[in-house]
């Protein structure tokens, strides 16, 4: 059992469950011992729930966890990972992605570790402490998605529920050596709680060990639900068919930032060096970028993220009945709070318009005949634990510290694309940063026909240590 737990991903593991091979209860039993022996170590899953009987979908019996931000598990109370919410009501439901992943078949067995409300790119709460990287236990296992891609990579699950308002499935994929994939705007339901998230900046999937889990999870997830209001375009075929048929040659423009003073460490070279060779190798053209826009994406996504900060927290004070208290929130929360409290309508309304025409640039962009994008996922490696945290008097300094270890994720963010981290270099420590690509709004299907051809070519399941 503990092979196959430790080779497979959730596809083979289902496929082994129906083959007869194994059966749910023994998967589950496995998967329960090894969160008690490895949790304690990594603090990745923060609740663990009795699970329900599993539906007989294409994933059906493979474990699988919930991030603790705004999708609602009912049972289990979403705490956002701060002490604000920690003992706010137990969901009555499940958001539309949760009971999607139920419907797939997946068992949930709890939630994972993230940081106060999503902010940071680490992941360490006051709330439940900080998400050790199964790479290094010493370092940051990325944020917002730390306690999914921590308890992916230290063989606790196959993959786990992720989401992204600015990075939170690429950095901890790439901190982690997983495989990360953020949807395209509109591709997966926020309902029935919301209609987008962070005014469409925020997106919702999972990270993998494999691009074929990736692809039937997105495809399981993805399509529009009852009230939404707008759904990403309809793929041509399913995302599983997809990565069956290799992509194309392909036009890809290479940014490394260096243009706009971004420094990169030699790990994230590595990682646009060895994607730049292998796509080389496979046949695609690569290009040095002329990106429309770069390092004008920051001011936007600073109004949007604190404006829907302040108003989480005003629909909190209504339920609870009073104002956030001393010690109920981090620094980091508690700034974010106050400046987005202060920001006017028009500023709002203009930082949403402002995004929109970003994505407009980038489809003009892409229209001209560049397929897709290539980053280093972040600028180094992941830091030591507690590097990335903020206190009260260093919050502006924070967000320097922060943009410098992630300046290149947040741009698919505001314009609506998907993009990929895929895990392609390794260092003499097993440290890794991911190659990034981003591809014109609603082709996942090229981003994972690529991916699927860069894995077969250079596989990254088991991680090459």
């Amino acid at each position: 059992m503990d092979d196959l737990l430790d080779r497979t991903d959730a596809v083979g593991l289902a496929d082994a469950i129906r083959a007869g091979e194994v059966s749910e209860a023994e998967v589950l039993e496995a998967t329960m011992a090894r969160i008690d022996e490895r949790n304690p170590a990594m603090n990745a899953i923060t609740t663990v729930v009795e699970p329900e009987p599993a539906a007989d979908g294409r994933l059906r019996g493979v474990p699988f966890a919930i991030k603790d931000l705004h999708f609602a598990m009912r049972g289990t109370v979403t705490t956002h990972g701060s002490r604000y919410f920690a003992d706010a009501p137990v969901d009555d439901h499940d958001a539309e992605v949760v009971r999607r992943y139920r419907e797939a078949g997946l068992v949930l067995v709890g939630r994972t570790n993230s940081p106060e409300l999503g902010l940071s790119t680490t992941t360490e709460p006051a709330l439940f402490g900080p998400c050790a990287n199964p790479l290094d236990a010493s370092r940051s296992a990325g944020g917002s998605s730390g306690g999914a891609s921590s308890s992916v990579a230290s063989g606790m699950l196959t993959a786990a529920h992720a989401s992204d308002g600015g990075g939170s499935i690429r950095i901890p994929s790439s901190a982690c050596g997983l495989f990360g994939l953020k949807p395209s705007r509109g591709r997966v339901s926020f309902g029935p709680d919301a209609g987008e998230g962070w005014s469409g900046y925020s997106t919702t999937h999972a990270i993998t060990r494999t691009v074929r889990d990736s692809a039937v999870m997105l495809d399981a997830i993805s399509g529009l639900a009852t009230g939404d209001p707008y759904v990403a375009p309809t793929p041509d075929t399913t995302f599983e068919a997809a990565i069956a048929v290799p992509p194309p040659p392909l036009r890809i423009a290479v940014w490394d930032g260096s243009a706009d003073g971004i420094e990169i460490d030699e790990v994230a070279r590595g990682a646009i060096d060895a994607a730049v060779a292998l796509c080389e190798e496979l046949g695609h053209h690569i290009e040095e970028a002329d990106l429309p826009i770069r390092r004008g994406m920051g001011s936007p996504q600073g109004i949007i993220t604190t404006s829907n900060i302040a108003a989480l927290m005003a629909r909190r004070e209504a339920v609870c009945g009073r104002p956030p208290g001393e010690g109920d929130l981090e620094p980091l929360a508690a700034s974010m709070v106050a400046r987005g409290a202060d920001i006017s309508g028009p500023d709002y309304a203009q930082a949403v318009l402002d995004s929109h025409l970003m994505g407009r640039k980038m489809g003009q962009y892409h229209a001209s005949g560049i397929d897709l994008v290539l980053t280093p996922t972040l600028a180094r490696v992941p830091p030591p634990l507690g590097e990335l945290m903020a206190d009260a008097h260093d919050v502006a300094a924070w967000g320097a510290r922060q943009g410098a270890y992630s300046p290149f994720c947040a741009m698919a963010n505001a314009t609506g694309q998907p993009a990929m981290s895929v895990p392609l270099h390794w260092d003499h420590r097993g440290l890794t940063v991911g190659s990034h690509f981003i591809a014109p709004y609603g082709a996942e299907a090229l981003l994972l026909r690529l991916a699927a051809q860069l894995e077969q070519a250079r596989p990254f399941w088991p991680q090459p240590r």
